[in-house]
């Protein structure tokens, strides 16, 4: 049975797309306003982060979001963007876990030195509420900031890295509450065919929550428990822990609006007492940008 609260959510969440959209249709006309749209699909093969194979529940998403983004320069080399982005998520086999989820996310970045290959400077914060078809415990908000620092060593290569720090709200229970930091690195390559290869490197440190069949081993360490029905009679556990993270991408643009990009991402974590998990995302995306 899909909650009430989430219907609510969900129509309020497509009223406030109607409106955002002809509201950032308008700005586009100034030239100052980018609207993207992303259609995709996504796979992940421990959707719960379950340790013990029994546990590991994989399962399949069509994901849809909307990005209105407001550029303003401040100076000739800084300048700052404000990101409005709606996102729908439709899970196949755990229906309690689709979500609506609505957000704000505010960049400023800087050039010290003007140049193609100088170094860049961005600092960001944003939140993000989000709302599950049939799961209260992971309503929630979640909230983040973001140091990062980047450079184009050719018209073809370039990296970034960076520090994220991120805190989660749940509006009932706290086992998805958590505060998570993490440290990460990443590389960009373009082909000659204007298609682009990427790859990331990150280290997470703070709260994991596994989802697992009730043991008393999990408990022992456990800093919130909760009973999670959206998997049946297992409970969810939140644990501090470390993770790494290995990303690799691959985009390829189909035209002067749009683009097709493709991803794999491994999850490697590992928590105090020793517990362990391991997941593996697959995602597809459409990209089309409006402006």
């Amino acid at each position: 049975m899909v909650r009430q609260d989430y219907n609510t959510s969900m129509h309020r969440t497509m009223s406030f797309i109607l409106a955002g959209f002809l509201w950032v249709s308008c700005q586009a006309a100034a030239g100052v306003t980018q609207i993207d749209l992303d259609l995709g699909y996504r796979f992940d093969d421990n959707l719960n982060q379950g340790e013990a194979e029994r546990d590991q529940l994989s399962d399949q998403a069509i994901e849809a979001g909307l990005r209105a983004s407001y550029n303003q320069m401040l100076t000739p080399n800084s300048g700052i963007r404000l990101i409005g982005s709606l996102r729908l998520v439709e899970q196949a086999r755990y229906d309690a876990l689709s979500q609506v989820a609505a957000g704000i996310e505010l960049r400023y970045r800087i050039q010290p030195v003007a140049g193609y290959t100088a170094p860049w400077i961005q600092l960001a914060s944003s939140y993000e509420h989000q709302q599950f078809r049939d799961s209260e415990i992971r309503d929630g908000e979640l909230f983040d900031a973001e140091l990062m620092v980047g450079k184009r060593f050719t018209d073809r290569l370039g990296t970034r890295a960076g520090y994220h720090r991120e805190w989660r709200d749940a509006e009932q229970g706290d086992v998805f509450e958590w505060q998570r930091r993490t440290l990460f690195i990443g590389l960009d390559y373009r082909l000659q065919n204007a298609s682009t290869l990427y790859l990331d490197v990150s280290r997470l440190d703070g709260d994991l929550v596994f989802t697992a069949t009730p043991n008393p081993g999990y408990r022992r360490y456990a800093k919130a428990v909760s009973d999670d029905p959206a998997f049946g009679a297992r409970r969810a556990y939140r644990i501090e822990g470390s993770a790494n993270q290995f990303g690799a991408g691959f985009n390829l643009p189909l035209g002067a609006s749009s683009a097709l990009d493709v991803g794999v991402r491994y999850f490697d974590a590992e928590a105090e007492g020793g517990r362990t998990y391991e997941n593996t995302e697959l995602r597809a995306s459409w990209l089309y940008r409006f402006k």
